[in-house]
């Protein structure tokens, strides 16, 4: 980062007591062209956004891949968070960072244009490696809305990643064929019509956790369950429980899909903007617990809705989740 919004963006963070020693400035001299990122968002009556205005380049045009790697090897973080914001090149690059050093990662795809970013051409991670398919996955958890999910599986048709014959064994395993009528079960008819439920199931190869925020309608859960996976014997999960896998896969047990219904309706709304990013903050700060996404899930929407009655990007009152956060991490 650079410049006085840069100053400013890190004596915030040290106000609020959070760890700074991995931001890197950027100096005037040497990147003469640099801007710290801003965005500027135009909300409606409702509070809905209209328009945003974003100068991310700063993002896109400068890498530091030894640095990276340097920065999470030493912070040895149990998951590591990549958002769409960087280039594609980097966002594999930082994939593989957390990898080697043995994070888990999440992908937040930040908007639909950049969502693509994950599912690029093999031209532009010329050298790098491809994603990773289950049970061998690059990215453990995605977080998009629906119309990032549907860019996201566009982009992976289009550039041949649901042609891989890893991706055709998993999706095999998971006997999904003649699946609508369960899909329209566990979700509904509009949301099967509108190919949400597939499209995230053609995704869980390359990304075996993908939880889809709908806004008012909630969230829906998609998985992988592993075949010794106690939710494939529990008569509390039975209900969930989307496919079964009866082939030879060594690793596929079946698939979880679970809807999890808006958690309050909200009314009074300061700012759509942060909400999200706060959903993926608590339930990443869960994981990091030790806990697991389904009983993560309703604590993290209620953090997106204390952002949402909030001015803030993030709202202040998130501390007064800590408690449940906590006990939703612990029930294993």
């Amino acid at each position: 980062m650079t410049c006085s919004a840069g100053s400013t963006v890190l004596a915030s963070l040290q106000a609020c007591g959070m760890d700074t020693s991995c931001i890197r400035r950027l100096s005037r001299e040497y990147h003469p062209a640099s801007r710290t990122a801003q965005y500027v968002a135009i909300n409606d009556a409702n509070k809905n956004l209209v328009l945003a205005m974003a100068d991310m380049g700063i993002f896109s045009t400068h890498s530091f891949p030894t640095y990276w790697s340097s920065a999470v090897a030493g912070s040895k973080p149990k998951w590591l968070v990549v958002d769409g914001n960087w280039a594609e090149r980097d966002i594999r690059t930082w994939v593989q960072a957390g990898q080697r050093h043995h994070a888990r990662v999440a992908f937040e795809p930040v908007s639909v244009e950049k969502s693509a970013r994950l599912f690029c051409s093999g031209s532009a991670f010329k050298g790098l490696e491809r994603l990773g398919i289950y049970p061998h996955a690059s990215v453990d958890l995605a977080t998009p809305n629906q119309y990032e999910l549907a860019a996201m599986h566009a982009a992976a048709r289009d550039h041949e990643y649901l042609g891989d014959a890893g991706w055709w064994e998993v999706i095999d395993a998971l006997g999904m064929q003649g699946a609508r009528d369960r899909f329209v079960k566990l979700t509904s008819a509009g949301m099967t019509d509108a190919g949400i439920p597939q499209q995230a199931v053609q995704l869980l190869p390359y990304i075996p956790t993908i939880v889809t925020k709908l806004g008012g309608r909630g969230a829906l859960l998609t998985a992988i369950l592993e075949r010794d996976d106690p939710r494939l014997r529990d008569a509390a999960s039975e209900p969930f429980i989307l496919a079964r896998s009866f082939g030879d896969h060594p690793d596929v047990g079946g698939v979880y899909m679970r809807l999890y219904p808006s958690v309050e309706e909200v009314e009074n709304v300061e700012s759509v903007n942060g909400a999200g990013d706060t959903f993926l903050g608590v339930l990443v700060a869960g994981l990091a617990q030790g806990g697991r996404v389904e009983n993560l899930v309703d604590v993290a929407q209620r953090g997106a809705v204390l952002t949402l009655h909030s001015r803030e990007s993030v709202s202040e009152d998130l501390e007064a989740l800590e408690k449940d956060l906590v006990a939703a991490a612990g029930n294993y």
